[in-house]
């Protein structure tokens, strides 16, 4: 059995690189580049490439609540994409709202990209979230706000949509597994601790691998 283990950054897949499968799985490692149009090439170029039975998405992520700590480890349920539309009349409207997307045309369903693989969601013993991919980092709390209260989001990255979206594409099993780095809107990196967050996403990865 194949897994393939991807991440945006060198120093997010550096975090995993002691990590070992149980006997029988063999434990893939590719850099697929940060934002999603770099995640969707380097992805679909890796999958077939190695023809993987489950892949794992690794990195750090900012949360939009105080719910979670800086340095936990959560796993993701759905997937949004949050900017991809028309900003108009002082109101964001998504590319559902501007009928260029069925909400629930496949691999969409009720707007979002969903990981149907609930066992696989389990084995990592994670909080599941809701997250949210941009392009461009949120700072703005008029954004914050709106994907909030319109998307119910938990988190932030650059690259958990499109994963999602080519794993959907392609039907196979997926987990992405992201540590808390910072809090969305702090630009100020003395406030992150990425070492942290890697460090326990890196041992929530290890424990999903020894039940897998």
């Amino acid at each position: 059995m194949k897994i393939l283990a991807v991440a945006a950054t060198e120093l997010e897949i550096d975090a995993i690189q002691h990590i070992t499968p149980r006997k029988g799985v063999s434990l893939l490692k590719e850099v697929v580049g940060v934002g999603q149009v770099a995640t969707c090439f380097h992805l679909m170029d890796a999958i077939a490439k190695t023809s993987p039975d489950c892949i794992v998405q690794f990195g750090i992520a900012g949360a939009f609540s105080r719910e979670f700590s800086i340095g936990d480890a959560v796993v993701v349920e759905s997937e949004i994409i949050g900017d991809m539309g028309v900003f108009e009349n002082n109101r964001f409207h998504s590319i559902f709202d501007l009928n260029l997307q069925k909400e629930n045309e496949f691999p969409y369903s009720s707007k979002q990209l969903i990981n149907p693989h609930a066992t696989l969601l389990e084995k990592t013993s994670l909080k599941k979230v809701t997250a949210i991919s941009v392009n461009e980092i949120t700072t703005s709390p008029v954004r914050m706000n709106y994907y909030t209260s319109t998307y119910s989001s938990d988190i932030e990255s650059m690259e958990g949509a499109a994963f999602h979206y080519c794993c959907l594409m392609k039907k196979i099993p997926f987990v992405q597994i992201r540590g808390i780095s910072n809090y969305v809107g702090e630009r100020n990196k003395e406030l992150w601790n990425i070492h942290s967050a890697l460090t326990t996403a890196a041992t929530s990865l290890q424990t999903f691998l020894s039940t897998y």
